[in-house]
């Protein structure tokens, strides 16, 4: 179905999770946020178990999952790109839609780099996005997440935001139920929270897109354009060699 295709705001970690709170809040009840620390604190030792599930292929690279986040291209390359973005971050739309295509077709397709969608919602839309985008069968998970940013300001911004997403994921065959559901998840919200903490933690993000390259740990923050990413990789793969 060709319905898929394929801005930076800093904050601190402690407003991040505050704004996620506040975003879930109003999305959900006007209890919500005692609930959702409770939620927190009761499942985030159960953040970081690892979620497997059987490879597919997105294009010419495989796509999996692992410890929650979508993941494609080979497990053994010799490049990791770590990305962390919000999907109602118009920077992290831009990313997608000017710069991930070709990153993907030069060197995720041909084995050189692993690319991790690591979840980093600033707001409620972000939130629920992201929890719906768990949802989503693992075949149709990265072009639906490419769909959300190139759609961001039709549903990201939109007061109705929940009822946008439930349409997104009918097209898919996922009922208003179903996708209630799954935007509801409170252990999936906390543990997207945990790891969010994790990364602050790690890798100092507090901003999005951020992005980890590994190996050697190098941190670029902003939709930096294509040469930025392909003259790292370039360096790390000729080091190997």
């Amino acid at each position: 179905m060709p319905m898929f295709k394929k801005y930076v705001l800093p904050v601190s970690i402690c407003l991040v999770v505050l704004v996620t709170c506040i975003g879930v809040l109003q999305w959900r009840s006007i209890n919500a946020d005692d609930r959702i620390m409770n939620d927190i604190e009761a499942s985030s030792g159960d953040a970081s178990k690892t979620i497997t599930e059987n490879d597919v292929t997105v294009g010419d690279a495989p796509a999996y999952v692992e410890n929650g986040a979508l993941v494609i291209g080979e497990r053994d390359a010799p490049v990791t790109i770590l990305e962390f973005s919000s999907l109602s971050c118009p920077h992290c739309a831009t990313f997608h839609k000017v710069t991930l295509g070709d990153l993907k077709t030069d060197y995720v397709d041909t084995g050189k780099v692993k690319f991790v969608f690591n979840d980093f919602p600033l707001n409620g839309p972000a939130m629920a996005g992201s929890l719906l985008l768990k949802c989503i069968p693992l075949e149709n998970r990265y072009e639906f997440m490419e769909m959300l940013f190139d759609q961001q300001a039709q549903w990201a911004f939109d007061n109705n935001f929940n009822n946008k997403l439930k349409q997104y994921a009918a097209l898919l065959g996922i009922g208003s139920a179903r996708a209630e559901e799954c935007m509801s998840d409170r252990e999936a919200q906390a543990a997207i929270v945990a790891a969010m903490q994790t990364a602050n933690e790690a890798y100092e993000i507090s901003s999005t897109p951020s992005f980890v390259i590994q190996p050697g740990g190098e941190k670029l923050t902003g939709a930096q354009p294509y040469g930025e990413f392909s003259t790292r990789i370039e360096a790390l793969i000729n080091q190997e060699e």
